[in-house]
């Protein structure tokens, strides 16, 4: 010890504080700072988006959607159907993601809530979307040729994002590790409405998890101008089973004001937009041209493997149906929300 202290002052300590210095360069100080704010570094945001939709739109069909022999439950256990089934992302505060009480910014919620509804809607959506497409497609080509016109361009099909309501509950400490659980409570003949929650993990195995915010977000699918129901969509990606003959009627799909204020064809296939979302003025959260879907034999394949990971005897369209009534009661007060603030407004 007295050997090492004599060195020390013989000049030991001047090097190890003139190496200590060069390391605190700014170069070494941005890098540790880009470390710990990972998240909030250039294109990271793009780059989590961009994992969960190659994923979950599943470019590669071997990838299955739900795990094969594997129980679709609820956080209890419940047994539940796949389109009410919950899709989570788990996240953490960096310092750039803090307000000046130390604690997550209110504005940080929405990017979270971006990824984690990519990774529901791009599962839930796949392969519907993609077969909705091409149906729309042969259909609009059936009519352009009755009507003695020459073949439409083919329109990109868009996922569109319309509004985002959150609440918050309690804060989210910096680098504090937390849950955001996003699911579909309902859908009316435009909307898909999606429930998001952030929850703090539970510190122990079979502990409580605690709520921390609570958002509401609704989705549209457009074909150009044209609107498609979600029912649409859910159906053909083999999530939903056909709906009964006798249930054929408009007036029981939802009894929301916005939906039901926009002629909607007795099918319930899909609608034309005079009014509502623009879809130039909103965030297209995907656009999928014909080119980057995938071919109607992959799709249908998804379809199948969809198709057998839920009973049909077990989740009946009536079962489903209750399902999301009562879903759509929960976001009743959300659903008119924009006619009453435009109310306001004019």
């Amino acid at each position: 010890m007295s050997t090492v202290l004599s060195t020390l002052q013989a000049g030991g300590l001047g090097e190890l504080l003139s190496a200590l210095g060069s390391l605190a360069t700014w170069k070494t100080l941005a890098l540790i700072l880009a470390i710990i704010n990972l998240k909030n570094l250039p294109f990271i945001w793009h780059l989590r988006i961009l994992y969960h939709c190659l994923f979950n739109l599943r470019l590669k069909p071997s990838a299955p959607f739900w795990p094969k022999g594997k129980a679709i439950v609820d956080a209890q256990g419940k047994p539940i159907h796949p389109v009410f089934r919950s899709c989570w992302i788990t996240s953490r505060t960096p310092l750039l993601e803090t307000d000046y009480n130390l604690h997550k910014s209110n504005s940080t919620y929405f990017t979270d809530l971006d990824v984690s509804r990519t990774a529901l809607v791009t599962r839930l959506y796949s392969p519907g979307v993609g077969l909705v497409s091409k149906e729309l497609d042969k259909e609009f080509l059936e009519a352009s040729k009755k009507e003695g016109k020459r073949a439409p361009k083919r329109k990109p099909v868009s996922i569109v994002l319309g509004s985002v309501y959150c609440s918050f509950k309690r804060e989210i400490k910096p680098y504090e590790l937390y849950e955001v659980h996003s699911k579909v409570i309902s859908w009316d003949k435009k909307w898909m409405y999606i429930l998001s929650s952030f929850v703090r993990p539970a510190k122990q195995s079979g502990g409580e998890k605690t709520l921390l915010a609570t958002a509401i977000s609704k989705y549209v699918v457009k074909k150009g101008r044209l609107t498609v129901a979600p029912e649409r969509i859910l159906r053909l990606g083999g999530f939903l089973p056909t709906r009964p003959v006798e249930s054929q009627t408009v007036g029981a799909v939802d009894s929301s004001t916005e939906a039901s204020a926009i002629g909607t064809p007795a099918s319930v296939e899909g609608i034309t937009a005079t009014g509502g979302v623009d879809s130039s003025l909103v965030r297209e959260v995907l656009k999928l041209n014909d080119s980057q879907i995938p071919s109607r034999e992959v799709l249908e394949e998804q379809q199948k493997a969809n198709l057998d990971s839920w009973s049909t005897e077990e989740w009946t369209w009536e079962h489903i149906e209750q399902e999301r009534l009562r879903g759509l009661a929960v976001v009743d007060g959300y659903i008119n929300l924009d006619e009453h603030l435009n109310g306001e407004w004019a």
